[in-house]
């Protein structure tokens, strides 16, 4: 089954700016599918702009996940229009822009949200009309006000102590 992870852990000065302003404890959102792979944009580490890898990666407490409705058939669709995103620069001015409304741009930005919502508008049809200027916290609260079923948060020490 697809699944949505938000990162809401330990982060960066970036991280926090990215949490306050969007009203929000997620920083970041990857889409996995059952096959392993990830679909992703990020502007820093080892994969910058956005990137498919298949390396099953296990998601440790600082995740929590959205699991998507979709047939096989649909994820395959999915996962085939993720494939054309891939090699797309992260787009630093658009996150800016993003952040600063009164910085707006003309042209639509990808980072991380935003690919991720363009896959699932342009091949599962979900969030008819969603501006893709959104956040990973904007995203989290369009899947909860239409799909409040399908969240799957694990409770962890850290965040159950909170």
């Amino acid at each position: 089954m697809m699944k949505l992870l938000f990162y809401w852990g330990p982060g960066n000065l970036v991280t926090k700016i990215i949490r306050l302003l969007t009203h929000g404890p997620y920083s970041h959102v990857e889409l996995q599918f059952t096959d392993g792979c990830r679909f992703f944009s990020s502007g820093h580490g080892t994969y910058k702009g956005s990137h498919m890898v298949c390396d099953r990666k296990i998601y440790d407490r600082y995740w929590d996940q959205v699991l998507i409705p979709a047939t096989q058939e649909q994820e395959n669709v999915a996962e085939l229009f993720s494939f054309h995103l891939i090699g797309i620069p992260f787009d630093w001015r658009g996150l800016v822009s993003f952040l600063l409304p009164f910085f707006d741009r003309r042209r639509p930005a990808k980072f991380c949200s935003s690919v991720v919502l363009d896959v699932l508008q342009q091949s599962l049809h979900m969030f008819p009309g969603a501006q893709l200027k959104t956040s990973p916290n904007g995203l989290h609260r369009l899947f909860i006000s239409e799909h409040a079923l399908v969240v799957s948060a694990p409770v962890s020490d850290a965040r159950a102590s909170q």
